[in-house]
């Protein structure tokens, strides 16, 4: 009975009646009884954690509550005894020889699962509606990026009024006209009271907008009407006429008509004049030419003087970015390469003791890769400190052990007849890895190392959230100050430096493959005597010497550590176990998971009818539909170049700091990766069937619904299952920038320097990052 399935009946010959009250006593009994054991084994662990989320999200979330008799429980207990019931009914039919529904088998835990998951994430989706004005100047930001500027020209009047009126009322306010000249139709008012405003000798068919001001001081706010700023146009011969209710502004001392006070409102006309020019900004994220001080072979060599400057390229954020990149990938591939021998199954059982070495190393790989990039800067800003030199550590830890794994793997998948043949004509270990792994291994590791910087590229964006370097550093400073056109500026500059990065690396593995494929007569020239070797040697050093400089790296700051450094990774390793501690770090967990959970669900709904429009197969063919193509294509590959947390700023500011926020910044990121895997499945499906279903009239649509889904199904449920285990761990970093779950609790205990909280965090992390991997992969594993 080992290949019993949930929907196949054994034989009749038990007794129904018997396994139903099995069933009922505990759940999966009477599956057991009649030797179905996975399926026994399926539905009580379904019961327990089914059980164990309703009982805890109402202990905690206050999930599904409700009174009956003056005792608080949780409807959802129905669903649960429905489940329950179906198992009892299951039982009782298997043993008839009979089989039940799959809609109830699944559909009732999925559909408990996905209520808890939407009140846990605290999911609002009419809040996007109710709060879109909230977040139309963030919008406003992104189409208008501060990176390019021009010359501004002011044209402003100025008048004063009493705020609030007195009896007897006032005569004329102190302070007059300023500016050209302007009026209002009061000498005093009071909040929500309306004025009527005019003014002339303004430039023709010109726009500007009023402000309220404080009288000799620098206070100031924009008038606003409906919620909208107040806009003044001139006529054609630079008059204005325009009313609006007195600002709440005006009262923010109070309102005492025994002691009012002189307030100023301001008509501020600002026209932008010359040339298009690159901003302040620009430099700050690009770079920017300055003069420096003579370098000191200029000096020695007498071409300048100790005291003369010269220009100089200073980079700027995105550059530093680049550098890190580039220097943690570079780092990364020749720590990992050796490493991952170890962690190669075939390799250690050629060795005494071997297989414990592999485990160890495939333990090791698996934990550090689980812990991400900003969790690890954390880390290790109380070992080297703030800087970019922190972010490169942080950022080839963590890839080191993640392509070290991917390296094992291929070696791992390697022809075992050179290595056999090598072994014969008595080749030691090292030999065989020599001469019979590395030829096979090197398209391989060339492939998977551009994969890798693509992803460092992305992770470099972010790392400066914690290590105060690059332009994540630059994007927290935006974001804190309300620049959102900086911000806006910078989610440009990374989007195009990763789309850049994205198409070299996809083209290069492209070559690689195709030169791996190439039969040729003629015996390979050695790399370095071609022209292509020596420019990529020169380009390689030229590239290593300049991501070295920008990566700021100091080697002395390794083995000078920080005076706390030692206390601080004592109270990390000696996690805190208490109850109360692992009460919280469950709960937010819980949050994590099904952030990640409803992220994966919405970005693959999503992404299902966009993956059509981005098949080359189904829009790229025709001349009418192409462009179609290439803008769904733009759209998936721009929205995923951008990291998930840097997303959350802008749903914060939409839907507010929480759980909700966050599972909004990874739909994002999920739709766009998704969608590019789901229409490059549905690009490499078999044209076989389409061409049968056409040749028989079908249309368009019937090809799609009858050739097409049926071969992406497996496929598409197996990349939703990766991205779920990809979105868990985005999800335990997305709350240090305010989007919930096991990210805020991090950022809170290490803010409160609860280094043995925190630690006891990044346990239960990696247990849950591995579980998710292990059975990821062994789903997509029977699904393939």
């Amino acid at each position: 009975m080992s290949g019993q399935t949930l929907f196949t009946a054994p034989p009749k010959t038990k007794n129904p009646l018997l396994a139903a009250l099995l069933s009922l006593i505990i759940p999966g009994a009477g599956q057991l009884y009649l030797g179905a054991r996975n399926v026994a084994l399926a539905i009580f662990a379904t019961t327990v954690v089914l059980a164990f989320l309703i009982w805890f999200t109402l202990e905690n979330f206050r999930v599904g509550q409700i009174e009956i008799g003056g005792v608080e429980t949780s409807w959802l207990w129905l669903l649960f005894a429905a489940f329950w019931l179906w198992n009892v009914f299951d039982a009782y039919q298997r043993a008839r020889g009979k089989t039940t529904s799959r809609l109830l088998s699944f559909g009732i835990p999925i559909l408990l699962i996905y209520i808890i998951a939407w009140q846990v994430t605290d999911a609002n989706f009419p809040r996007l509606v109710t709060r879109f004005n909230d977040v139309k100047i963030i919008f406003d930001a992104l189409l208008h990026p501060d990176l390019f500027t021009r010359d501004t020209e002011t044209q402003q009047g100025a008048t004063t009024i009493w705020i609030p009126c007195s009896n007897p009322p006032q005569t004329t306010p102190p302070g007059g006209n300023s500016g050209l000249p302007v009026g209002v139709d009061k000498v005093c008012g009071t909040v929500g009271d309306p004025l009527a405003m005019a003014g002339r000798g303004f430039k023709p068919n010109t726009t500007g907008n009023i402000y309220w001001q404080e009288y000799g001081g620098t206070n100031e706010a924009q008038v606003r009407s409906g919620g909208q700023p107040v806009v003044v146009t001139t006529d054609a011969n630079g008059n204005f006429v325009t009313s609006f209710d007195i600002p709440a502004f005006a009262g923010r001392d109070g309102l005492d008509p025994n002691a009012p006070t002189v307030q100023g409102i301001q008509a501020r006309f600002v026209q932008e004049v010359g040339a298009i020019r690159p901003s302040e900004n620009f430099h700050v994220l690009i770079g920017s030419i300055q003069q420096v001080p003579a370098p000191e072979w200029m000096v020695s060599l007498g071409i300048r003087s100790p005291d003369d400057t010269v220009p100089r390229f200073v980079p700027g954020g995105i550059f530093v970015t680049i550098g890190l990149g580039l220097m943690a990938t570079l780092i990364s591939i020749v720590i990992a390469a050796p490493l991952s021998f170890f962690g190669a199954r075939n390799v250690m059982a050629r060795v005494r003791g071997g297989t414990i070495i592999y485990y160890i190393a495939r333990g090791i790989f698996n934990i550090v890769r689980s812990i991400d990039t900003l969790i690890w800067a954390i880390i290790l800003v109380t070992w080297t400190g703030l800087g970019a030199f922190t972010g490169l550590l942080a950022l080839s830890i963590h890839s080191i052990a993640a392509i070290a794994k991917l390296y094992s793997e291929e070696v791992e998948h390697t022809d075992p007849g050179p290595v056999e043949a090598t072994t014969a004509a008595g080749g030691n270990l090292l030999q065989n890895i020599r001469f019979a792994l590395i030829p096979q291994i090197i398209p391989s590791f060339l492939a998977y190392s551009l994969l890798r910087w693509d992803i460092n590229m992305r992770s470099a964006t972010v790392v400066g959230f914690v290590s105060a370097a690059g332009i994540g550093f630059y994007i927290v400073e935006s974001i804190r100050k309300g620049g959102y056109h900086e911000y806006a500026a910078a989610l440009w500059c990374i989007a195009i430096v990763v789309l850049i990065v994205d198409y070299l690396s996809a083209y290069w593995r492209e070559q690689i493959v195709k030169n791996e494929n190439k039969i040729s007569t003629e015996p390979p020239k050695p790399f370095y005597k071609t022209r292509r070797g020596i420019f990529y040697t020169i380009l390689f050093i030229l590239v290593f010497i300049a991501s070295w400089n920008l990566a700021q790296i100091d080697l002395s700051k390794l083995l000078e550590p920080a005076p706390t450094f030692a206390s601080v990774i004592y109270d990390f390793v000696t996690v805190d176990l208490s109850i109360p501690v692992w009460e919280q770090i469950v709960r937010q967990m819980l949050v994590t998971i099904f952030q990640a959970l409803l992220a994966t669900t919405l970005g693959a709904i999503l992404a299902l009818p966009f993956a059509f429009l981005a098949a080359k197969n189904i829009t790229g063919r025709s001349p009418r539909t192409r462009w179609i193509y290439y803008a769904a294509r733009f759209i998936l590959s721009f929205l995923r170049s951008i990291e998930a947390i840097l997303y959350v700023a802008i749903f914060v500011f939409w839907v507010g700091i929480g759980a909700f926020a966050g599972m909004l910044a990874l739909s994002v990121t999920t739709f766009g990766l998704i969608g590019k895997l789901f229409s490059e499945a549905v690009e490499n499906i078999e044209e076989g069937p389409v061409e049968a279903l056409t040749a028989t009239g079908a249309n368009r649509l019937q090809s799609i619904a009858f050739a097409i889904v049926p071969q992406i199904v497996p496929p598409f449920i197996s990349y939703a299952i990766y991205q779920w285990d990809i979105n868990i761990r985005l999800a335990t970093i997305i709350g240090l920038a305010g989007g919930g779950g096991i990210g805020q609790l991090f950022a809170n205990y290490t803010g409160q320097l609860q280094y043995h909280k925190a630690g006891a965090v990044i346990l239960a992390i990696v247990v849950v990052v591995t579980m998710m991997d292990f059975a990821s992969a062994k789903i997509r594993e029977r699904l393939v």
